[in-house]
């Protein structure tokens, strides 16, 4: 049976598995259900598994013939603190908790992978890895810092993903050479200042107004301080501080995020914090202190491993379905791995534009006709390694 067979074939199976996890998410560390799940599925495929990084798992496909060569093939599996308020029928079932980023999907496509390449297991001729990794939506602690130290995942000559990309319509794809992703680092700010009377704030030193200036301080370094050309975002994206509307707070929190794709910028990121909030604490006389937290680096496709995903791209989709989508700001944890890697940004776009819903939106879906394109991209980048492993000998 030829492989887009037998990828159509797994559909309506696809879907179930889809919608089954899209109905049960769960928070990074939290995974435990659905690495049962995972693990369900492997044992009636007979592929043997270890459990990795708490509520993970890798699995390994070594057929008969398979060599020293080891390919590894990488899934996130965790969701995100966001109610859903779609209204379909698999919408989420945990309150408070939604797979609004797509994990759902790259769990599926990997355990449809998984089916496939089982099928074909005898005629295998590089071991195949796969890795259902927790936690990539942690930032500061995401479960690819662990799953990079495992033995087995260190041993494999290369590790490919893929991310399902709701604003790229079903049916294309994104294999870019370089850059993919930025950075995604994170950062915390307390601003401490003096409570008081509402109506007395002259006896007081306010840390919402202090808090306020150190966000419209911050939006000029990107405007005024970072070359126009250079992607870079510095966004604010939490501001807490007091209880009651006549009282002046003692403190105020504010969190947020620094993206970038240049190295020398990123490590400026940190002492331009410390900057702004000194500069701030002088006019407002609060006390500010910054934690700047390093997440993942900027994601870059490594050219050899984009070389062989094209080649199976170009026996996966239509000659014009294979685009370079325009960078990406999001990050991805997949780039903390040390092997050479490269990540594909699947579409999954609704035909229809306003469906297509941004990542990270409580309406955020897929459409389903993505999944098996998904299943044939890994299995035919898993044949044409073979092949170039083959060539080199």
């Amino acid at each position: 049976m030829e492989l887009k067979e037998r990828v159509a074939a797994l559909q309506p199976e696809l879907v179930r598995l889809r919608r089954h996890y899209h109905e049960h998410p769960e928070r990074s560390w939290q995974e435990f259900e659905t690495q049962k799940s995972i693990e369900k599925y492997l044992d009636a495929l007979g592929i043997p598994y270890v459990e990795s990084c708490k509520s993970g798992v890798i699995a390994t496909i070594k057929g008969p013939h398979s060599g020293d060569k080891i390919i590894g093939i990488r899934a996130d599996i965790d969701a995100l603190p966001i109610r859903e308020l779609g209204t379909e029928a698999y919408k989420s079932q945990n309150e408070g908790t939604m797979h609004a980023c797509g994990h759902d999907t790259h769990i599926t496509i990997l355990l449809g992978t998984a089916k496939v390449l089982a099928a074909l297991k005898d005629q295998l001729t590089v071991t195949v890895r796969l890795l259902f990794q927790p936690a990539e939506e942690e930032i500061a602690n995401s479960g690819a810092a662990y799953m990079k130290e495992e033995p087995l995942v260190k041993e494999c000559d290369r590790l490919i993903a893929l991310h399902i990309w709701s604003k790229i319509p079903a049916g294309m794809a994104s294999l870019r050479y370089g850059p993919v992703m930025s950075a995604a680092d994170t950062f915390d700010v307390v601003v401490e200042g003096k409570g008081g009377h509402g109506a007395l704030p002259h006896q007081t030193i306010d840390p919402i107004v202090a808090g306020a200036e150190f966000v419209t301080a911050l939006q000029t370094v990107v405007s005024r301080e970072v070359n126009p050309l250079e992607p870079a975002v510095l966004s604010v994206t939490q501001f807490q501080s007091g209880t009651t509307s006549n009282v002046i707070p003692g403190e105020a929190k504010l969190s947020g995020t620094a993206r970038t794709f240049n190295k020398e910028l990123r490590d400026a990121y940190p002492g331009i914090l410390e900057r702004v909030a000194q500069g701030v604490s002088t006019t407002s006389r609060a006390q500010i202190r910054t934690v700047y937290h390093f997440g993942p680096p900027p994601m870059i496709n490594d050219k050899e491993c984009v070389d062989t995903g094209r080649k199976a791209c170009a026996k996966v989709f239509d000659q014009d379905k294979l685009v370079d989508w325009e960078l990406q700001m999001g990050g991805e944890d997949f780039a903390k791995y040390y092997n050479p890697k490269c990540l594909l940004l699947l579409g999954g776009g609704f035909p229809e534009e306003d469906r297509r819903y941004p990542q990270h939106s409580p309406y955020f879906d897929i459409d389903e006709k993505a999944l098996g394109l998904g299943v044939e991209y890994f299995v035919q980048y898993v044949l044409e390694w073979e092949k170039e492993v083959a060539e080199s000998k």
